[in-house]
């Protein structure tokens, strides 16, 4: 029985200090002593951003993204992040995105009073793209110019891609020329025509691996060489135009406005 007693005290002593052990590993003594408890939406939306690499967000911009996972976590009624997080990431990173969390505590964005899917990406092509491209029901996500966007160091890439690359990736023999692409008005590709073949322009993008579907494409000496534009679907925020935004002095109100038509952004219990 003693023995019993004893076990049960150090799992009881292990449950109730070890979060608090795993913190001075990761964060040093001085992250212990700022933690405090949270509600658990709180440690969802801290979960969800510590799948990203935000090292090169400035503290602003964290707070978007906080109120921008928030949303999604009350939007989808359960937790969004999956808990895996390479240290590399966290070890840098989780003093500064806890702090956002704690600053951001409850803020949330409602798109006409309800919650909406929020999209983002990394960098523009220099413009987003219409919501109403995705279907009507993401009218509220507007195309906005993002100049800004051209400097960043994601904004343009090159790629070559062997034909023999191209014939495993697409399921045939595959070239620039005579190869139609359809654009929308943000200069992303919409559709690719080939041949007999079609395909959408984000399907096309992500069979060749490309960061962005605004692409070029010329032939080369054994395949094709694609220029790229920006880097993700171009729906939505462009975390660069935000970043650079909260750098001047922007809130996270004007941002989240720029981008979603009748955004409001509001503190929930």
């Amino acid at each position: 029985m003693k023995r019993l007693l004893t076990n049960m005290t150090a799992i009881a002593f292990l449950a109730l200090f070890l979060p608090y052990t795993m913190t001075l590993l990761i964060n040093g003594r001085q992250g212990i002593h700022k933690e405090e408890v949270l509600p658990e939406l709180e440690y969802e939306v801290l979960s969800c951003m510590m799948q990203e690499d935000c090292s090169w967000m400035a503290d602003g911009t964290l707070d978007l993204m906080a109120v921008l996972y928030r949303t999604e976590c009350v939007r989808k009624g359960q937790e969004t992040g999956n808990g895996e997080t390479g240290l590399e990431v966290y070890d840098g990173n989780y003093s500064r995105m806890y702090d956002a969390v704690v600053r951001t505590q409850g803020q949330v964005v409602t798109i006409g009073g309800t919650y909406k899917e929020l999209p983002y990406h990394a960098v523009s092509a220099g413009r987003t793209r219409e919501g109403v491209l995705l279907g009507e029901a993401y009218a509220y996500v507007l195309a906005v110019e993002c100049p800004e966007d051209k400097e960043a160091g994601e904004y343009l890439k090159r790629y070559q891609i062997p034909q023999e690359g191209l014939a495993e990736a697409l399921g045939q023999d595959f070239s620039a020329e005579g190869t139609e692409l359809q654009r929308d008005s943000s200069d992303y590709v919409s559709h690719v025509r080939s041949r007999d073949k079609e395909w959408q322009g984000e399907a096309f993008r992500s069979l060749l691996h490309l960061p962005s579907s605004c692409f070029y494409m010329e032939e080369s000496d054994d395949g094709i060489m694609v220029t790229v534009k920006g880097n993700g679907h171009g729906f939505g925020i462009s975390l660069y135009t935000a970043d650079c935004m909260v750098q001047e002095g922007a809130g996270l109100t004007e941002i989240i406005q720029k981008f979603y038509r009748d955004a409001e952004c509001i503190t929930i219990p």
